[in-house]
């Protein structure tokens, strides 16, 4: 009766010290290539598309469990689109990618660009600091510089763009007293 209540051990193990559970390779070898670090190859390779599904994000259309309209898919936009009744491609003209060139008779810019360029824009440089010493600051200078003499250009800020855009506009409406207090306008309205 005693032999019916042996249990067997399931595990296999005396304890649960680390040592009976290494890990399935050694993390550092020594060999032919030195020591290193070893563990599963990961090579950029790998990930390269094609019909053993490494990377289904760019080549979806290997992928046989993916929908058979994604079959052949090549990132490019179709031309048209599918006849639900039909189930044919109907082309579209206006869906269809053209490269539209300008014409360039009468341009006056070449694509050459002379070696005395770096000469010219220094010349320009040397210019234009020269008058934001005599005027005392860049505001003062640039008001004395035309914009293509100047060197570097002007930064692209909200008060250069106002000034380009509404700058003229706003002075002259302030100049005819659209602006102020209720008051002063109905006076300029009734006067």
């Amino acid at each position: 009766m005693a032999a019916s209540l042996v249990t067997v051990s399931t595990r296999g193990v005396r304890s649960l010290n680390w040592t009976n559970f290494r890990a399935p390779w050694p993390f550092v070898k020594k060999g032919a290539r030195g020591q290193r670090k070893i563990g599963p190859f990961h090579y950029e390779k790998f990930k390269w598309p094609g019909q053993n599904r490494e990377f289904p994000e760019l080549s979806p259309k290997w992928h046989k469990e993916n929908p058979a309209r994604l079959h052949r898919y090549t990132g490019v936009y179709e031309e048209g689109y599918i006849d639900p009744v039909t189930g044919k491609h109907v082309y579209v003209p206006e869906m269809h990618a053209e490269l539209v060139v300008p014409n360039l008779e009468g341009f006056k810019l070449k694509p050459y660009v002379s070696f005395r360029t770096d000469v010219e824009i220094e010349k320009r440089r040397r210019i234009y600091e020269a008058k934001v010493r005599e005027k005392g600051s860049k505001v003062l200078a640039d008001l004395y510089t035309l914009e293509n003499e100047r060197w570097p250009p002007p930064k692209m800020d909200a008060e250069t763009l106002f000034e380009l855009s509404y700058g003229e506009q706003v002075r002259q409406a302030y100049k005819e007293g659209k602006y102020g207090t209720p008051e002063k306008k109905k006076k300029i309205e009734k006067s």
